[in-house]
């Protein structure tokens, strides 16, 4: 078994506006090699980068990045935008209408679709959409039902408040480093 002792650096950054304190942890393991982590309030990130440029450190290089591209490394499964019933139902609504206007509904079946596009807008998920509306969103949105337009979600709340925590981070490294 071996050992090893690194030194890593941590950063406690406070009175950020609006934010928790954050809590940075940078370990450079040799040149173009490092880790970072970010803790604020009981969320922590990490990332890992084996390929960092121009020998920075990983303070510098976190720095460099932009917010999405460190958000892919934090955490995949956050996106920008999030399901919302609201904007789904108005944006079938909006679907079906032009579906009319094209002449490729009846008045009858577009009646219909409106109705039950003020259903949708009572569900709690896109996975309730592909079940008790299946049917529905298939006929509306196409084969690909679930890969929906931009229109058809809003804001990521989460998305954004971690836009702003990475944002602080790169504040304090500059200001740090």
């Amino acid at each position: 078994m071996n050992v090893e002792t690194s030194t890593v650096t941590k950063l406690l950054i406070t009175g950020a506006d609006g934010l928790d304190p954050i809590s940075v942890y940078l370990e450079d393991f040799e040149p173009c090699k490092g880790k970072i982590t970010v803790s604020c309030f009981d969320k922590t990130w990490h990332a890992y980068w084996g390929g960092m440029w121009d020998g920075l450190t990983i303070g510098q290089f976190f720095c460099k990045l932009h917010d999405a591209y460190i958000i892919g490394y934090f955490d995949r499964s956050l996106s920008s935008r999030r399901f919302s019933a609201e904007a789904l139902a108005d944006k079938a609504r909006k679907v079906i209408v032009q579906m009319r206007r094209n002449r490729d509904l009846d008045a009858e079946d577009a009646r219909s679709l409106l109705d039950e596009a003020e259903d949708v807008r009572h569900t709690s998920s896109l996975d309730e959409c592909g079940g008790a509306h299946r049917e529905f969103m298939h006929r509306v949105f196409g084969d690909e039902w679930w890969i929906l337009p931009p229109d058809a979600g809003e804001p990521n709340p989460d998305w954004a408040h971690l836009c702003r925590i990475i944002a602080t981070v790169q504040q304090a490294l500059r200001q740090e480093f």
